[in-house]
């Protein structure tokens, strides 16, 4: 990493590396900052307070005991060791209410706006979740919208295994609207998926699943066999190909997948020059060396300009952000702060940090990374970009490189999480918000592409609806097709042709499915 007087350098241990890697999964999730404040072993609060027995668990009204002397007190323990990271589980035998009392101090010591919280007695929930999601901010914001939207949890198996690159299920990406009458199409396929072999591609639409109506069928029934919680779940799929009036029928299996964080790379042929295209969908681990792997063949295609695809892109983490800025922008990050945490009045004040030009994790751990040198990039963006996606845009911007947004207004997450796993759940709790180097984070209503950039939450680009038409990649394809215009002519497409527009109008009535714990942007620790 880059430094300067205010720009942390990165001296990372192997020990640091290894607990980095066994809290990978998310969304907007983790930065570098946490990876070198939580590497000294042992269950003391980042407050440096002790572990105590935990067996102080009375409500005492304004009271917060420290979070550590309640932390993996478990009302039922797991033995042995993760199946993911390896890693012997840490709980002890204890009570739900230990468990309660956990999360009300470690929230009080950690919520960005810990003021709000309600002290809410602890023995009075049901479950340690049902409490959780009362921790939090009950304000609202001028447009009347809730201050904080951004609270939730989830199994830890689930957390480490997406950290750790791998997702269950049949390899499909999907747009739906759950409304009645309800329709599902597929925005991608990953590359050798379960669905990737079976040939369902972009734009087709999901009509049955085991014969039960997308349209008006039972809602809980299509989750159900649209995600299974399991490997070998077998179900069949009525699809209707793209412009087609007939329907075909497809039996998948569901598998556990490698994630694909880089589906497409390439080199295009546009206005007399080479533009790079990279369709990045999530910021894992495992993207570090799909990015390097990207960035080397542009350099070696000769690239002048790059389009990054991250419309359905809902975040991850900081560090990986940081080395995809570096690859985009290198020279032009030099002694450059990424971005700058503003946690709660109890957290000591982190020092600014660089962009990442070395590599973390994998086969280039250590490396230096490769770049393309830019002082411009484009971004394809939906509301399905978040976090850490917004990050890049931020920090760039932020440096004085210039951003390109085509596509629709991004989902507007500033905010990042130290993800908490306590007796086989993960909570996460708004900790700090993300500034750039000019000290700009204010983009709670997502960035807005625009006539003009006005240096805050407007982009200079172009406002295009998201083409299921085409495959992603494919020049023709509305977002990208407009972002090479753009960069030729300095122009956006007027509008969409009479023909996408009648197209479209059923398929964009949806939303792409996306979890919120995959909209993360997260701390490293």
């Amino acid at each position: 990493m880059k430094n300067s007087s205010s720009v942390v350098k990165i001296h990372l241990s192997n020990q640091s590396l290894g607990l980095f890697k066994s809290l990978l999964r998310g969304g907007l999730t983790v930065s570098l900052a946490g990876l070198f404040v939580a590497c000294g072993g042992g269950s003391g609060g980042r407050d440096g307070s002790f572990t105590g027995g935990g067996n102080t668990d009375s409500w005492t009204p304004g009271v917060y005991k420290p979070s550590s002397s309640f932390e993996n007190y478990c009302e039922v323990p797991r033995m042995g060791v993760s199946k993911i990271t390896g890693i012997p589980f840490p709980d002890k035998r204890g009570n739900s209410n230990q468990e309660r009392n956990f999360l009300r101090s470690w929230s009080y010591e950690t919520y960005l706006w810990f003021e709000d919280l309600p002290d809410l007695n602890p023995i009075t929930y049901e479950t340690p979740q049902v409490y959780f999601e009362r921790l939090v901010s009950g304000k609202r914001t001028a447009s009347g919208a809730p201050k904080d939207n951004f609270h939730f949890y989830e199994p830890t198996e689930n957390e480490e295994a997406w950290s750790a690159g791998i997702t269950y299920g049949y390899g499909l990406n999907l747009k739906a609207n759950w409304n009645i009458p309800r329709s599902i199409y597929v925005v991608y396929s990953d590359t050798d998926s379960p669905a990737a072999n079976k040939a369902i591609k972009r734009g087709e639409k999901i009509i049955a699943i085991d014969g039960v109506s997308v349209a008006t069928g039972s809602i809980n029934t299509l989750v159900d066999a649209l995600y299974p919680s399991q490997i070998n779940a077998v179900h069949e799929f009525e699809i209707q190909n793209l412009g087609a009036t007939s329907t075909r029928k497809v039996t998948l299996e569901s598998a556990s997948l490698p994630t694909d964080a880089v589906s497409v790379a390439k080199a295009i042929t546009h206005n007399g020059s080479k533009v790079g295209y990279v369709q990045f969908n999530t910021f894992i681990p495992d993207a570090q060396d799909q990015w390097v792997t990207a960035i080397n063949s542009l350099k070696n295609a000769g690239v002048s300009d790059l389009v990054v695809d991250m419309r359905y892109n809902g975040g991850g983490y900081i560090s990986v952000a940081a080395q995809v800025g570096y690859m985009i922008a290198g020279s032009n990050t030099t002694n450059k702060v990424f971005y700058q945490d503003v946690a709660n009045s109890k957290m000591p004040k982190e020092q600014p940090w660089g962009f990442v030009d070395t590599g973390l994790y994998g086969l280039n751990k250590f490396l230096t990374l490769p770049t393309l040198n830019l002082q411009r990039v484009y971004v394809l963006a939906t509301s399905g970009t978040c976090s850490a996606s917004e990050l890049v845009i931020n920090s760039l911007r932020g440096i004085g490189v210039s951003v390109y947004l085509i596509g629709d207004t991004t989902c507007g997450k500033p905010y990042g999480f130290l993800p908490q796993p306590n007796c086989g759940t993960t909570y996460y709790t708004i900790q700090f918000k993300a500034i750039n180097a000019k000290g700009f984070g204010e983009y709670s209503d997502g960035f807005i592409p625009s006539a003009t950039d006005n240096g805050l939450d407007k982009v200079k680009g172009c406002k295009v609806v998201d083409d299921l038409q085409h495959e992603l990649g494919d020049p023709n394809e509305a977002l990208l097709a407009a972002a090479l215009q753009l960069r030729a002519t300095g122009t956006c497409p007027s509008s969409a042709s009479g023909r996408q527009q009648k197209l479209s109008l059923d398929e964009n009535t949806g939303e792409f499915v996306q979890p919120e714990t995959r909209k993360l942007l997260i701390l490293d620790r």
